[in-house]
């Protein structure tokens, strides 16, 4: 069971800063997540949720403040433990997109602030100096350099040493979260095992719970919740997770059979055809946001998308074309940006093209990529998507694209990825 292991007013508050400076409003959130007033409570974790996470950034305050959360998680007659739960993953992660496209390497990052927690302010400067020298293109070298003039390298380091800091609190948690599984209440089941799924280090006590939990629940959203955490935080291959997800892929609730899918296609190793032709149907047919469903606000599309993009090539050649076709059939309230976004990795898993790349010198999957993106008209969908462009040294607009892709010849008139105008 998880104790508390001081009181919050035993904390200086006033000295430890949130989104907005000194974090003096939060003893008094904390102390109305226990209210008998429901609107008290949910106001109060809103205002939690608004001051230790913006923009996916984290604070001091947000390391700070988790251990009080997590108690309410592991505390079985505190109200509302869904959503401290919800509160800690957000504080946890911070952006749920980013973290599914990035696949950040937690320890890695982890021994990335130790390294740099020494370094003089000179230090930095020069490694950011040099970061920006180090891109592989025109277009990646000058977005570096523009991103390092209106960033503080001080700030960055604080910036990711918190970040970390929060991850570790949440992760902290872990055995009040692994209890919570076994809640009377379904929302916190639900919330509970959709918070585990970030926490791969802890997976040789996660995964035994999750296919437990997968095995016996009755509820078809928990289940398929537990589904997904499993396929993200589980061992490639483990035959305990692979055998209790197997076993929902028969259920008649689509989002239950498709979640089991989407756990399954990231635990395979070698997925099989069939396996492989029901992720592309829930790519089609998960049809806006599936109510209840945690993982990207209920975008089920949205991850079917990203989780087609980490499919290996040997298993699905057809990747890059099913997700292009499902650029251009997009269904309401589809994140299309995201959609562009896994079709681009997949197509262009090196990253950038070289400046100067011709159309045709492109590879078969990414011409078909190209091919698509025009005919979708979201290549004038606005900055995001310019950016996004840019990022891999593609033309960053519907008419430099279509010059692009009609004549070579462009290349000597500075329509060539990778120019600047």
């Amino acid at each position: 069971m998880w104790r508390r292991q001081r009181s919050w007013d035993a904390v200086d508050w006033g000295s430890v800063q949130h989104a907005y400076g000194p974090a003096v409003e939060v003893p008094d959130l904390l102390g109305r997540l226990r209210s008998r007033d429901r609107e008290a409570r949910r106001n109060a974790y809103q205002g939690l949720l608004d001051l230790l996470v913006h923009r996916g950034s984290r604070y001091e305050a947000s390391a700070v403040a988790t251990p009080f959360l997590v108690e309410i998680v592991a505390d079985p007659k505190a109200p509302d433990r869904f959503a401290a739960c919800q509160v800690l993953a957000t504080v946890a992660v911070g952006d749920e997109s980013s973290w599914l496209i990035d696949r950040p390497d937690v320890a890695k990052a982890r021994r990335e602030v130790e390294r740099r927690a020494h370094l003089t302010r000179g230090q930095l400067e020069r490694e950011h100096s040099d970061w920006a020298a180090a891109g592989s293109t025109d277009h990646e070298r000058w977005a570096r350099a523009r991103r390092n003039e209106f960033s503080d390298v001080e700030g960055d380091r604080d910036a990711a040493r918190w970040q970390i800091a929060a991850y570790d609190a949440v992760r902290a948690g872990v055995p009040a979260y692994l209890a919570a599984l076994a809640s009377t209440e379904t929302p916190v089941r639900l919330h509970a095992a959709h918070l585990l799924a970030w926490f791969p280090e802890e997976r040789e006590s996660i995964t035994p719970a999750l296919a437990r939990l997968i095995g016996a629940e009755p509820q078809p959203m928990v289940a398929a919740t537990a589904s997904v955490a499993a396929g993200l935080c589980g061992s490639v291959d483990d035959p305990e997770l692979v055998n209790a997800l197997s076993a929902r892929l028969g259920s008649d609730n689509r989002g239950e059979r498709w979640s089991a899918v989407l756990g399954l296609a990231r635990l395979v190793s070698r997925p099989d055809r069939p396996l492989i032709e029901e992720l592309y149907a829930c790519l089609f047919g998960a049809v806006g946001p599936v109510p209840y469903w945690p993982f990207l606000h209920g975008g089920m599309a949205t991850f079917a998308a990203l989780t087609v993009r980490d499919l290996d090539a040997a298993v699905a050649p057809d990747r890059v074309q099913i997700l292009v076709d499902r650029l251009n059939a997009p269904a309401d309230d589809t994140e299309l940006y995201l959609l562009l976004r896994a079709a681009l990795d997949t197509a262009f898993p090196n990253g950038p093209v070289p400046d100067g790349t011709a159309f045709t010198e492109l590879g078969a999957d990414q011409r078909t990529a190209v091919a698509g993106l025009q005919r979708s008209g979201i290549l004038d969908d606005g900055a995001m998507v310019s950016m996004l462009l840019g990022a891999y040294n593609l033309p960053d607009d519907q008419m430099a694209m279509t010059r692009w892709c009609d004549s070579d010849a462009d290349r000597e008139s500075g329509s060539a990825p990778g120019s600047q105008a």
